[in-house]
This record gives structure tokens, C-alpha cells and sequence, in this order.
């Protein structure tokens, strides 16, 4: 064992011996070596972590995106059993690897897993995956571990594959093609073309394009993780009847024309589920009209259908008395909320974070502090926030917002009385508010009487020279607290959360499905 303590960092030779006996490091180059131990020494959340036999290291539907290498000991990896229990899937031992889902994906943990025994394991986060996919061979293994761990998944809980046996399952694996895609508006297939293959939507969301007879475009529908597209084409005329295009980050798995007709033809029930599903939307198409559809473009272009959760005012019932901008001020110190935007019917949506389905902010953060709950909220976790403000550059929507740490103390610290925890999420020992006469300035420069240069220790157990200056705010559902500040203070009930399939059901534009429970119970 490397020493005694729950977080371990060994020495750079000490790794270095561990990891060049595992496979994912056997061809590493002297220069590629150095790059990884380099990043080691400097980037947030390497580092190896201790577990005793029984602990629970993390559960299924949890965001943990790092991939997870066992150096000592046992982790199992248990899911839910045909009869509800718990079934362990796979035992991972030394020099095996998990989480590449989370960490190429950023998909939730699809297992619980358990610490079999006393054990070690080396935690390599996503934002310096690069340097382990420097090394072509280290790319090449994680890239077919995620391919068949992600068809393995869709093939369990997408409906197009009930009753498929998984031998057939594991011949489809090899064929299936993985694609991914970052930016919106990229064409995927096109209105016209020849149908070659399924796609289905892994992550994300992709837009269904028509191009009609008399010139026009209608945007006819948004399919999200676990819909597919190219059915029609491939049981039918074999031309594509719309074009499909990127609706921002996404992911498809692919499977070719021959597989899918294969699948069809060995397994009647999944043909006759795919036929209902072209009927339902040949039905859905007609529906949209041009002012349908042209509000299922600019919601698509502002980040509405990618929403997880979308805080709308009802206009028939707000009085606009602006209680819930003062209760987000009083709670947060800054109002996370503008009390403006787009009106979808009877909705006002304001201006307040949505919990992406593809947080950007979530990508841009170096140190890993932007976390996300199994029911898909998206929370700030302070004890790792530097203060960098590069998630506020990121959100496309300018939904986060840069406070001076006073005012956010002050805003922390009358969370804690209402919860009655003096620690309500502090990132550091002492408020500056608190310190007296040291002073923020000696404060932030490590300047207080008896405490030259001395780091402030974090809940994490790293050392930092400084408090941050600012740190971010937005819209985290009130995370933490009993209740919305916003939801409960709106004295109409106008204010409130919902899946923004909703706001659509009338067309059948999108399927509903949002993660969000919290978002959906008001202030529960």
C-alpha cells in the first residue's frame, strides 16, 4: 500500500511503476510519459484514492466523470437484477479500468460500484483524458472499451432491442460506429439522400428538417438520448424523407443498413415496433405548422429544448410584484434570475440557468467544480472553485454570473442560518467577512498575523495561496436548501419548473423525459 491516508499521491517514479505494468500505459513513448506525469504533478483531481473493503465509491446515475484505474484490491460493479436485487456485473481488479463513459461521454455512472476488498485507484478526470489519448494505443483501447460499453447500455434499455438475444448483440458491437459532434447545426443526414444506416441518439439532441414542395423549411421535431432516425428510408423508399442536423453536443451510435435489416428480419417484433413508430410520426408531421415550426427553431437556437429544467412564469397568473428576482437576490446576493425573454403561449421564460443537457460550463471548468446530480441539476462545488470564471465565459446563455467573495460570504453565511450549519458549502475555514481586523486584502494574500504565505486548506485537502476574489453564481435550484427561493416566494404560484417537452406536448415536437424530479416538484 502507498501510505496510510484516504488520498494518496505517491511519488512520480511510485506511479509510474504501477501504471507501466497496466495496458492502457504499455506503449507510452519517454516523451508521452512525461507529458502524463507532468500533467500529474500539476492538474486538478489526478491522484490516486483509498477505499476499505465494503465502501461504496460511487452509485449508478451519479456524473463522477473520471476514468478509474484499480492499482490494489477488488472494485464490483452491481446493477439492478432481474428480480429487483442487486446483480454484480463485473469484478475489476488490478490494472482494469472503469467510468470511460463518464470520462469520454460525460455520460452518468451506469453501475454501482463497491470496493470488493482494500483498494486503490488511480482517478484521471476528463478535462486530462488527453493526455492518456496522446498515445495512439491508449486511444484506440479506451475507444473500443466505450464503443461496446455504450451499445451494451442502449442495447439494454432502448426499446428497439427488447427481447434480442446478446449474442446477437455482441456481433452488432464491432460494426456499430460511434459519432460525436460538438457544435449545432451540423448536417447528419440529408433530405434526399440514400438510407444507409439507424442512427441512434446516444447523447444529446438532434432536429428533424423537412424541406417542402413549395420552398419552405419546417423544423418537424427534436429527438433526444435513446430516439433513433433513418428507419423510414431503410423500410421504405430507401430515399431520406428530412434532413437531420446537430441541435448542439450529441452523440449516435450507427449501425449500418445490412445489420439493422438483419435485425428486422431475425426479430419480427422489432420491425413491427419501428413501422408503429414511422406511423406515429407520419401523424406528428402533419401537425406542424409554419408557426410551429418556427418556434421549434428559435428555441432549439436558444438552448430551450436542451434545457433539463426551465424556470417559466405563467402570465395568466404573475402580477409582476418581482418577489421571485428579490428572493434570489436575498438568497444568492445577486439575483440569478432576469425576469425576462421568449413567451412560448401562455409562458414567460426568463433569463435563469436551464441545467443543459450539454453544460458548457460543465466542460470549461479546469478544476472539475461543476458537478451534476443524477436528476440532472447542476451545482457548483465550492471547495474546488478557484474562481477562474472561465464557466461564466462559457455559458452561451450568460446565465452565470462572477460575485466579489464578500458579497458571496455574506449571501453563504445567511444560507447557513436558515439551514443552521455554519459550514453551509464554505470553500474555506473562515468568511472574509469574519476575519475581523486581517482584512480581506491579507486575506487573499496570505498576509494575516501569524499566517505569511500560509495555504488555505480546502475540504479537499488541497493548499491554494489565495482566496478567490470572486466565484460564481447561477441558477442551482437552490441546491441545498428545503426550497426554490424563487418558486416559494412567488405569491401566485406563477413561478414554476418544468420539463420544457412540455411546453410542446401539443405537437408531439419532443418527447418528455427530463431528469430533473426536483425541478418538477416545485419546491419539494
Amino acid at each position: 500500500m502507498l501510505n496510510d491516508s484516504r488520498s494518496v499521491q505517491p511519488s512520480v517514479t511510485a506511479l509510474w511503476q504501477y501504471l507501466s505494468a497496466i495496458g492502457l500505459f504499455a506503449q507510452f513513448t519517454a516523451e508521452q510519459r512525461q507529458s502524463f506525469l507532468n500533467a500529474y504533478m500539476r492538474e486538478a483531481g489526478i491522484g490516486v484514492r483509498r477505499f476499505a473493503a465494503g465502501e461504496i465509491i460511487s452509485r449508478k446515475g451519479e456524473y463522477e466523470l473520471e476514468l478509474c484505474i484499480v492499482l490494489s484490491g477488488q472494485v464490483d460493479l452491481f446493477d439492478e437484477g432481474p428480480d429487483g436485487g442487486r446483480l454484480r456485473v463485473a469484478a475489476m481488479k488490478a490494472g482494469d479500468f472503469y467510468g470511460e463513459l463518464g470520462a469520454i461521454g460525460g455520460l452518468p455512472r451506469t453501475t454501482d460500484c463497491v470496493a470488493a476488498a482494500d483498494s486503490e485507484i488511480f482517478y484521471i478526470p476528463r478535462h486530462a483524458l488527453k493526455f492518456v489519448e496522446i498515445n495512439l494505443h491508449a486511444r484506440t483501447l479506451l475507444a473500443e472499451r466505450y464503443r461496446e460499453r455504450a451499445v451494451r447500455v442502449v442495447a439494454v434499455e432502448l426499446e428497439l432491442f427488447r427481447g434480442v438475444p446478446a449474442a446477437f448483440i455482441n456481433e452488432l458491437i464491432p460494426r456499430c460506429e460511434i459519432q460525436r459532434y460538438e457544435l449545432r447545426g451540423i448536417p447528419l443526414v440529408t433530405q434526399g439522400g440514400p438510407g444507409d444506416a439507424l442512427y441512434i441518439v446516444r447523447d444529446g439532441f438532434v432536429q428533424v428538417v423537412r424541406e417542402r414542395e413549395d420552398g419552405t423549411r419546417r423544423v418537424l421535431r427534436y429527438l433526444r438520448a435513446g430516439e433513433y432516425f433513418g428507419e423510414m428510408a431503410l423500410l421504405g423508399s430507401g430515399v431520406r424523407s428530412a434532413s437531420v442536423l446537430t441541435a448542439g453536443k450529441c452523440e449516435l451510435i450507427k449501425i449500418l443498413a445490412d445489420d439493422f435489416l438483419a435485425l428486422c428480419r431475425n426479430y419480427p417484433q422489432v420491425e413491427e415496433g419501428v413501422r408503429k413508430l414511422i406511423e406515429q410520426r407520419n401523424e406528428q408531421a402533419g401537425k406542424i405548422t409554419p408557426e410551429i415550426s418556427d418556434l421549434l427553431e428559435r428555441s432549439g437556437q436558444l438552448g430551450l429544448i436542451q434545457a433539463d429544467a426551465l424556470l417559466v412564469m405563467d402570465l395568466d397568473l404573475c402580477i409582476k410584484c418581482d418577489e421571485c428576482v428579490k428572493a434570489c437576490e436575498s438568497l444568492h446576493g445577486q439575483s440569478r434570475l432576469v425576469r425576462n425573454g421568449i413567451q412560448i403561449g401562455k409562458y414567460l421564460i426568463p433569463s435563469a440557468c436551464r441545467h443543459c443537457d450539454d453544460p458548457k460550463c460543465m466542460n470549461s471548468c479546469p478544476t472539475g467544480a461543476i458537478k451534476r446530480r443524477p436528476e440532472g441539476e447542476i451545482y457548483f462545488q465550492y471547495d474546488m472553485c478557484i474562481g477562474c470564471g472561465n464557466c461564466a465565459i462559457a455559458c452561451p446563455y450568460d446565465n452565470i454570473a462572477m460575485i466579489d467573495t464578500p458579497t458571496f460570504d455574506r449571501a453563504q453565511a445567511r444560507k447557513a442560518r436558515i439551514m443552521k450549519d455554519p459550514n453551509f458549502f464554505r470553500p474555506y475555514p473562515v468568511a472574509s467577512h469574519d476575519v475581523g481586523e486581517e482584512g480581506l486584502f491579507k486575506r487573499l494574500f496570505g498576509l494575516a498575523r501569524g499566517n505569511k504565505r500560509k495555504p488555505v486548506r480546502l475540504a479537499q485537502d488541497r493548499d491554494y495561496d489565495h482566496v478567490p476574489v470572486a466565484f460564481p453564481i447561477k441558477c442551482d435550484l437552490c441546491d441545498g436548501l428545503p426550497f426554490m427561493g424563487c418558486v416559494h416566494s412567488c405569491p401566485t404560484g406563477a413561478a414554476i419548473r418544468i420539463d420544457p417537452a412540455k411546453l410542446f406536448e401539443e405537437t408531439g415536437a419532443i418527447t418528455e423525459g427530463s431528469r430533473v424530479r426536483k425541478a418538477r416538484g416545485g419546491s419539494d
